[in-house]
């Protein structure tokens, strides 16, 4: 019997407690040592809290901290399950060894309360024996393991009742359970959808008659990880031959189609995109290979040209071409081919398009090579917009008409890879012999995939499948990571190009593995060809997409339902200023103003959600925005895209700066033209209301001036408000010009007229015409309301003298040249009279009387009526010249105009001066013409 000193103090306590604690647990193991039974304890979720000594020697566990924390029913097969139901009797239970066999087990299961811990379990187990099933052989566990954990794809083994039994390295990546989980689990844990629960009759279905339903056969299923997700699969079960016992053993592998599946998903998505791209298109596409011969066409080329599609596939394209050029075109085409030319080719040029009716159109041609080697022919895209009926070419594309391309359109055909390896692998298996490099063995996808029987391949060098350059360093390769352990080849995948029986080549994927057997190497060998012809066929589909589209004359956006951009073509890096990586996943209210920006995201939404279509479907003129931050209008046409559910949207945007900047000009030109013509109010009152204008006046005053007896004359007519007249004559001319050559007459008179006509804008009046050497000016009509009318012809009057002989001074080679004004003031009827070459023009007996006036007045002198010194005002002075007869009225008392008096008034009230302004025009040299 053990005694225990009695504690002195705390710390003696402790010690003594510990002491005993010690003794108590030698004591337990004693005691279960001493029965022949071993101890689990487990807490009330069945998770192992503690165990005796031998318990991990009896299920194969090195170590007993492998099992703590782990659940119970890794080593005892659903017993925490009995835990939950309060379930305690003895009875016989099924236990798990590592190496994949089963113990019969006797368990006890009896509640342990404690104070402190909770409500555990303790478990007794006793009368161990093994059953009866065969373990796998060592080769299998051994040589199996370390190759199938080289392949690609997951591995599973199971036992005839489903029992996973060995799973790869691939199956641990893929599904996420390790190795230890699986051991034991029934495979049914891997099978998602609606096959889990009927997987095990399957199994017993063909173990009971032997109908091979999935046995030997390719099939996809839903398979499931761990963590719940699901995924595409294809499975390959094959049952594995037993020589030596009766037991069943299965081997699938498991494919995840996954990447696959997106990858065709891609393919149409990408290729139903490409369809309505065209199809949104402003222009005729046209694609040809290089004899000229119409591959295909969009929607626009039925609607511009007239034949429907059907007609057009397989025709020349010379059907579309005048006769005269038709006749010519293939020899274009070869003559390109031959010498590489291009004349035409990636230009843009005026063409004339015949029709199926046989009219012609001009239209702008832009042709593109696709494709340099498409099969054996090479093709090329055109696009033809219409000068003609522009405004057709520019509609958006119907969802019929997208429906219609969607039939022409050939859909590319899927490809996929179906390799095969051991029995159900899917790829070429090779082992080979670490130090001669020597093939050890091979399954039937290698003979398949190489053409060697299986008898040619044992024994041979690997170097066999390979290419000549690779075969000679390949023995190198291999020596040198087993000199330095860099691992350049081993553990890591790579593309090689591998050689066949027949001498023929292809790319193939290589995956080599060390396993940790002694001197072997596991190499799978997976064949690209067909995903590399697959990859040429998207590279050349991506291809012919990007030519067509960077050949469309406008630029063009592709963006999603948020408005980010996915797709541009290249006008629209030329027309923006951005390139294509800047544009790719910005928003499309880059390229808007602000005013409009902040609201698009909004009417994209708003479309979504109702489906009313004020943008979609329609083209209107809107301000873009550039890179550099100018602006410009344009015409934006939008359509919507769906595919596969998704919702995208087309732009073609068309810049119409030059379009508008020539319809400005034009209308700028023609007003310009109508304010030389007529007086400024008159041509206001034309483009408002083109109807006759005809007006009476009741008090004008009229001028005329005359340099003299030429055999034309010269008029000129001031209108403001208040009405009155004036005439001018040139004394003498004739005589003058005479000896003047005609280039200095017209020289002359500019330059005198010119004088005039910035005297008329300084004193706001009027010039109504010239005839030959006579000026004719009117105060009227005017666009505000005057009073001084007759004054400021007075004035005017007194400018164009002193004009004169400032002129006469600055170009004494004329001689000395007077002029003869008259003045007349009193009612006129006036108007606008002709549609071509419209004039103003006056008419009525002030008018003739002005004229009268000047006809006989004095040379250098201003020669007005009563009427004019009694509207004048005071600040003239007149002197009387008497009376005169005049022809059509009689007597007349007439007046000479001498001197005005200074008005500062009057003066500031006009808009121009008499000074430095006035002063440059009198003193500008003569323009020769």
């Amino acid at each position: 019997m053990v005694s225990l000193a009695v504690p002195d103090g705390p710390n003696d306590r402790l010690q003594l407690l510990e002491a005993k604690a010690k003794y108590l647990s030698a004591l337990n193991d004693a005691i279960l040592r001493a029965s022949g039974q071993s101890l689990i304890v487990v807490d009330q979720a069945g998770f192992i809290c503690w165990l005796s000594e031998d318990i991990p020697n009896i299920f194969g566990y090195e170590q007993a901290d492998g099992l703590i924390n782990q659940n119970v029913d890794i080593i005892v097969q659903d017993l925490s399950s009995s835990l939950y139901l309060g379930d305690y009797s003895q009875r016989e239970a099924r236990g798990v060894h590592t190496d994949g066999c089963f113990l019969q087990l006797e368990v006890g299961i009896a509640p342990i309360r404690s104070a402190t811990n909770g409500r555990n379990f303790a478990i007794t187990i006793k009368h161990i024996t093994r059953l009866k099933k065969k373990r796998l052989s060592s080769v299998l566990r051994e040589s199996a393991a370390y190759i199938l954990d080289a392949a690609f794809d997951p591995m599973f083994c199971t036992d005839g009742e489903g029992s996973i039994i060995m799973v790869n390295q691939a199956a641990v990546n893929e599904f996420g359970w390790s190795q230890k989980e699986f051991i034991g689990q029934n495979v049914r844990i891997i099978v998602g959808g609606d096959h889990q629960d009927r997987h095990d009759s399957y199994m017993q279905h063909y173990i009971e008659t032997g109908e091979k339903k999935m046995i030997g056969k390719k099939r996809e299923i839903q398979a499931r990880r761990k963590d719940g997700t699901e995924f595409i699969a294809e499975l390959g079960l094959a049952e594995i031959p037993q020589k030596h016992f009766d037991e069943h053993i299965f081997c699938g592998f498991i494919r995840n189609l996954t990447k696959e599946k997106g990858a065709q998903a891609e393919i149409v998505a990408k290729q139903n995109l490409t369809s309505k791209i065209i199809e949104a298109s402003f222009d005729a596409l046209f694609v040809i290979n290089q004899h000229g011969i119409i591959q295909m066409v969009n929607e626009q080329s039925t609607k511009a040209l007239g034949w429907s599609r059907e007609e057009f596939i397989g025709q020349n394209i010379n059907m579309i071409m005048p006769v005269e050029h038709a006749e010519y075109h293939d020899s274009y085409l070869a003559r390109y081919l031959k010498t590489g030319m291009k004349n035409m080719m990636e230009t843009e040029r005026e063409v004339e398009a015949r029709r199926k009716d046989g009219s012609m159109f001009p239209c702008i041609l832009g042709l593109a090579q696709v494709d340099q080697h498409v099969g054996s022919d090479r093709l090329f895209c055109g696009f033809i917009r219409s000068l003609a009926r522009e405004k057709a070419l520019e509609r958006r594309v119907t969802d019929e008409e997208q429906q219609n391309l969607k039939n022409s359109q050939e859909i590319l055909e899927q490809r996929s890879t179906i390799l095969g390896i051991l029995d159900a692998s899917f790829h070429a298996l090779f082992v080979i012999t670490e130090d001669e490099r020597i093939i050890q063995m091979v399954n039937q996808k290698s003979c398949d995939v190489f053409g060697w029987t299986r008898e040619e391949f044992i024994g041979q060098n690997i170097s066999m499948i390979m290419t000549d350059d690779v075969a000679s360093h390949h023995d190198q390769y291999v020596e040198n990571y087993l000199a330095t352990g860099v691992k350049k080849m081993i553990g890591k995948q790579r593309e090689v190009t591998a050689k066949r029986k027949d001498g023929s080549t292809f790319p193939a994927a290589l995956d080599l593995a060390e396993p940790q057997a002694a001197g072997l190497i596991c190499g799978f060998i997976r064949d690209l060809t067909q995903e590399k012809a697959a990859q040429a066929d998207i590279i050349r589909e991506q291809l012919l997409t990007s030519k067509i589209i960077d050949a469309s004359f406008d630029a063009l956006f592709v963006i999603n339902d948020g408005g980010i951009i996915q797709q541009v073509n290249k006008a629209s890096c030329n027309v923006f200023g951005w390139s294509r990586e800047e544009f790719v996943g910005q928003n499309i209210t880059m390229i808007m103003r602000d005013n409009h920006a902040d609201k698009h995201d909004t009417y994209l939404s708003r479309f979504l959600q109702s489906r009313v279509k004020k943008m979609i479907g329609t083209e209107r003129e809107i301000e873009a925005r550039r890179r550099d931050g100018s602006t410009f209008p344009c015409i934006l046409g939008l359509s919507e895209v769906v595919t596969n559910g998704t919702t995208q949207f087309v732009g073609f945007v068309r810049d119409v700066t030059i379009r508008k900047l020539l319809a400005e000009a034009e209308r700028e030109a023609s007003d310009s033209l109508l304010f030389n013509i007529l007086p400024e109010h008159i041509a206001c009152r034309l483009k408002a209301d083109p109807s006759h204008i005809a007006d009476h006046y009741d008090n004008t005053t009229i001028l005329f001036a005359d340099i003299g007896e030429f055999l034309l004359s010269i008029s000129l007519i001031i209108f403001i408000f208040v009405l009155r007249a004036h005439h001018a004559c040139v004394v003498g001319f004739t005589d003058k010009t005479s000896k003047m050559s005609p280039r200095d007459v017209v020289s002359m008179l500019n330059d005198i007229f010119s004088r005039f006509d910035h005297l008329c804008d300084i004193y706001e009046l009027n010039k109504v015409k010239t005839i030959g050497d006579c000026y004719m000016i009117t105060s009227i009509p005017s666009n505000i309301l005057e009073h001084d009318g007759c004054a400021r012809v007075c004035r005017f009057a007194l400018a164009m003298l002193r004009a004169v002989r400032d002129f006469n001074d600055t170009f004494p080679q004329y001689g000395s040249i007077d002029f003869r004004v008259g003045i007349s003031t009193g009612p006129v009827v006036a108007g606008v009279v002709g549609i071509k070459r419209l004039l103003f023009d006056m008419w009525g007996d002030t008018v003739n009387v002005a004229a009268r006036m000047e006809q006989s007045g004095l040379a250098g002198q201003i020669q007005v009526t009563r009427h004019v010194v009694d509207n004048a005002g005071s600040d003239f002075t007149f002197e009387s010249r008497g009376t005169l007869m005049v022809k059509g009225k009689g007597l007349m008392d007439v007046y000479i105009l001498k001197s005005a008096k200074p008005n500062e008034k009057w003066r500031h009230s006009m808009k121009g001066s008499e000074g430095p302004k006035l002063q440059q025009t009198l003193r500008c040299k003569s323009t020769l013409i």
